[in-house]
């Protein structure tokens, strides 16, 4: 596999399966209803899969991203948090702002003010779009990854294991300690990112590129058996499942494929943060008319709105935040500055 995120399709076919899961899961429940328990467990085992899977993917391609900076010091961690300020918050803050002013539901400013900072989890405040739970947790975590970064770097991949380990009574305690702090109960999670990158930057002896395909569904059975109620230990071990399978296959090279993987990847944050209110839009608002016209608004806004958004908000501020890292007061004679390699979200 290669070393890059933005050329390698093993990782933007994982991106794009985790966004389809998730999407699948709300068109299910509200287009075709909560059909009984069973239907209902199923349909959320789907989203969370999708969910986990971001977490595990961005964790990855953020060790790439911090490893291509080749900043030190202060500046790495500039660079680093002003790249994904810019990344996360400007589509975040638009789609909120929409659900604010649009919707027919009165929010408090409390949480308005919440949801815009992503803070929801901290100061106890509803999320006014559903699937923005996860973003306050990556936000949370990047806050931590410039720091795992640099001890994980020069030790061996034993360290990062037991970094895994020690993260499990963590995450058991964070509940009864400060519940505010969930981001701790899903750090096993991303801690499976972290072992495929530290496995990427050593020799592995790589499966034909085609297994990658029965391998995402067959690992992600260990998440799939879960119960509902008690399910973190398994979000855990499929976490760590997965991390420990990305680097033992070699890169996909099918054109098509990739191609289809490149796209849906590519305005995957678009989708993941718009989807819920298209759905809102295409079933509620348009509940009066036939199911024709609903499903035929639902497939031209999705296809639409995320490209639209991407274009007009999400790159330009992805460029934006590229220029204002750049900007540093140093000699002039300092080393050219290496741009750190922009990873898609969440929760990228």
């Amino acid at each position: 596999m290669r070393s890059t995120s933005s050329d390698s399709t093993n990782l933007d076919l994982l991106r794009s399966i985790a966004v389809l899961c998730v999407v699948a899961n709300h068109l299910w429940d509200t287009a075709m209803g909560k059909t009984g328990r069973m239907g209902s467990d199923i349909s959320w085992h789907i989203g969370q899969l999708g969910v986990s899977m971001f977490f595990v993917h961005t964790a990855l391609v953020l060790m790439w991203s911090l490893e291509r900076q080749k900043e030190t010091g202060v500046s790495m961690f500039r660079v680093f948090y002003i790249r994904r300020l810019f990344r996360i918050y400007p589509l975040s803050i638009f789609c909120v702002l929409f659900v604010f002013l649009v919707l027919p539901e009165h929010w408090a400013v409390p949480t308005l003010l919440a949801n815009l900072s992503l803070t929801q989890n901290l100061v106890y405040k509803p999320d006014m779009i559903y699937v923005l739970w996860s973003l306050p947790l990556e936000v949370q975590m990047y806050l931590l990854l410039p720091f795992i970064f640099l001890f994980c770097r020069p030790r061996p991949l034993l360290w990062v294991f037991v970094i895994w380990v020690a993260s499990i009574p963590l995450a058991l305690a964070q509940h009864a300690l400060c519940p505010r702090f969930d981001v701790f109960s899903y750090a096993p999670n991303f801690l499976g990112g972290i072992i495929a990158w530290k496995l990427l930057r050593g020799r592995v002896k790589q499966l034909s590129a085609w297994l990658w395909i029965p391998a995402i569904p067959l690992v992600s059975t260990v998440w799939l058996v879960s119960s509902r109620q008690h399910n973190m230990w398994y979000r855990w071990a499929f976490g760590l499942a997965l991390g420990l399978a990305i680097p033992f296959f070699a890169d996909i090279s099918w054109h098509w494929l990739r191609r289809t993987a490149q796209t849906i990847a590519k305005y995957s944050y678009g989708i993941y943060l718009t989807h819920t209110t298209i759905l809102w839009f295409a079933f509620t608002y348009l509940a009066s008319h036939n199911r024709t016209v609903q499903w035929t608004a639902l497939i031209l806004l999705l296809a639409a709105v995320p490209v639209i958004v991407y274009h007009t908000i999400e790159a330009p501020m992805v460029a934006l935040g590229k220029r204002w890292s750049k900007v540093r007061r140093a000699p002039a004679s300092a080393p050219k500055t290496i741009t750190i390699e922009d990873a898609c979200l969440v929760p990228e």
